[in-house]
């Protein structure tokens, strides 16, 4: 296997982010089809490469990325479809 980003310690920047992003993701594709992933436990050097790289880029998504999730829970949207609208406007 050939390794990219090996002196990579932390990412910087939004484009070192996206290229590892990248590579990381042609990674795990490869290792799936050639069956390095099947089993749950599996420890060889993809899985030891995919780990590095994921940490890396978790680090950088903690520390400059922000993400906000506009999905509603489950029990809201039971309550909303439960709920009468005109008791709803009568209280507001």
């Amino acid at each position: 296997m050939k390794k990219l980003f090996e002196d990579i310690s932390r990412i910087n920047t939004k484009d070192e982010y996206d290229l590892l992003l990248s590579y990381l993701e042609s990674l795990i594709q490869t290792a799936t089809q050639n069956g390095f992933l099947s089993e749950q436990n599996a420890d060889n050097e993809y899985t030891r490469e995919i780990g590095r790289l994921s940490r890396l880029c978790a680090n950088y998504e903690n520390e400059f990325m922000t993400f906000e999730f506009k999905v509603k829970s489950p029990i809201l949207h039971t309550i909303q479809d439960e709920i009468d609208p005109k008791l709803v406007v009568e209280y507001l």
